[in-house]
């Protein structure tokens, strides 16, 4: 079986292969011994064939995710890959599920359209798309409805307004309210009291820390976002997504570009773009680009059961 997963809204697709992994390790494979994942970016056919083909004494069957295969360099893996998938396409022995990002709209070279359109014909592709904002409040009630919650669609509004409509700081901030209030319904005073305002501040906070080498003020604020309820995977995409903009002010300030065309070129909030030149200015190129680098691999460690997240995130601000 192949599933394709892809499209902006890296915290729905997330969750739906979560969910998939959870059914495979309940009906067929509860000691995990069958499930890998692989880095899409630097796969070969050769690593992809080798997860695929390592089976198990306990359990035949295969379980694997190949992240981000469209941000692979080399054409010979797509050119390679689509008919390998074609002889596999119709047999339930293995799940192949390909996660990526967002890439309807990006330039791709013929052997990379090909595979997409592949996936495209196979009944288990799945794109999603950033939520509407009449999506975004449904979503917000059945996320308050998991803990037992009712939210008011004037609270669900506010909390669109303070976390920008992100949903990894959406579904963090209904978690944490349903878990400090005896209250069946959530309010948007509640929400005014508890809800900090938008992820930016407080990663501005964190990342300004960082820029300064303040590691005692970097670690408190951590803390901080820990205590708030915030998780691991939360805050790591938040940090990693944060690098990589200042990455990009950092180049585009080398490039004699002001914070007004930086948001424009950028698609980012003027403030964004304001507090990032700040901040940029105190990194240079290849600093952002370690910085990103690490990230990116703890998160990578994460997704293979390698990595904690909190500590090795405690551990790069006291490398600082």
């Amino acid at each position: 079986m192949i599933i394709s997963l892809y499209g902006a809204d890296s915290f729905r697709s997330r969750r739906f292969l979560q969910e998939l992994k959870n059914k495979f390790i309940k009906d067929v494979d509860p000691n995990s011994h069958s499930f890998s994942v692989v880095d899409g970016a630097s796969a070969t056919l050769g690593s992809i064939s080798e997860q695929i083909n390592t089976g198990s004494l306990f359990v035949k069957k295969r379980f694997v995710v190949i992240e981000n295969i469209f941000k692979n360099k080399s054409e010979r893996i797509f050119s390679e890959l689509a008919p390998y998938l074609e002889k596999l396409v119709k047999s339930d022995e293995n799940i192949l599920i390909f996660r990526d990002e967002d890439i309807e709209g990006k330039t791709m070279k013929a052997p990379a359209k090909k595979l997409l359109a592949f996936f495209k014909l196979q009944p288990y592709t799945q794109e999603f798309r950033a939520l509407a904002p009449a999506q975004l409040l449904i979503f917000i009630k059945k996320e308050a409805a998991l803990y037992n919650k009712g939210i008011s669609a004037p609270a669900a509004s506010l909390l669109v307004d303070l976390t920008g409509g992100d949903l990894w700081q959406i579904s963090a901030e209904v978690k944490k309210l349903s878990f400090r209030n005896d209250e069946k319904i959530i309010s948007s005073e509640m929400i005014r009291e508890m809800v900090p305002g938008s992820y930016d501040e407080n990663i501005f906070g964190l990342t300004d820390a960082i820029s300064a080498k303040n590691r005692k003020t970097a670690i408190s604020l951590l803390e901080e976002q820990y205590a708030a309820g915030l998780s691991d995977e939360y805050l790591l995409t938040m940090l990693t997504r944060q690098f990589k903009i200042l990455l990009q002010i950092r180049e585009a300030l080398d490039a004699n570009m002001n914070p007004a065309d930086i948001a424009s070129r950028l698609k980012v909030h003027p403030y964004v773009a304001k507090k990032g030149a700040q901040q940029a200015r105190n990194f240079s190129v290849p600093i952002l680009k370690d910085y990103l680098n690490r990230l990116i691999y703890l998160d990578f460690s994460n997704k293979t059961g390698h990595g904690d997240i909190k500590t090795e995130l405690s551990l790069l601000i006291s490398a600082l």
